[in-house]
């Protein structure tokens, strides 16, 4: 007598959002290549996070509006996390043009992630995104809290054949 087993390996996570509006957007240019606006802080995924806003870029090398989120304050480290940025439109809804997601990536004591060429200001000023000198950007991060292997119940082929044989004849009315 044969005998089946299967398990499944799941990534278990909390996911958390945090919608950042940028207001009086052309007062906020000009600060500098490398000087950040910092968000409020926020929870996600039972981590606290902030957002930096970098209105004239990075550093040379990534222009305007680099968006990054720097590891989360507290403990806790290395914390396993992916992270999706969007550009909301005028509905609060995210756009379809302008969205960056990541792989999982892993933020610890010195990390930062982001999204450096997220967009230019050129092409800011001439979208729909840009509205009376305001825009506004969500991040949805969600933080891997576990990784675990579960048995996984496996039905008997012939009962599988029996039921997708029944399905069928109840299909046909018989």
């Amino acid at each position: 007598m044969s005998s089946s087993s299967a398990s499944s390996i799941t990534g278990k996570a909390l996911t958390g959002s945090h919608v950042l509006k940028i207001d009086g957007y052309s007062r906020t240019t000009g600060i500098g290549t490398g000087n950040c606006v910092k968000s409020r802080p926020f929870t996600a995924g039972g981590h606290k996070w902030c957002l930096e806003y970098y209105p004239d870029g990075y550093n040379s090398t990534y222009g305007s509006n680099w968006i990054s989120i720097p590891s989360p304050s507290g403990r806790g480290w290395p914390i396993r996390a992916l992270y999706k940025i969007s550009l909301l439109d005028q509905y609060g809804q995210p756009g379809s043009i302008k969205a960056e997601s990541s792989k999982c990536c892993t933020f610890n004591t010195l990390a930062i992630h982001g999204s450096y060429k997220f967009i230019k200001n050129e092409d800011l000023l001439k979208s729909a995104y840009l509205k009376d000198d305001s825009f506004s950007i969500r991040c949805d991060i969600t933080v891997v809290t576990e990784i675990v292997a579960e048995d996984v119940v496996v039905a008997a082929p012939a009962t599988v054949a029996a039921g997708v044989l029944r399905i069928k004849e109840e299909a046909r009315g018989v």
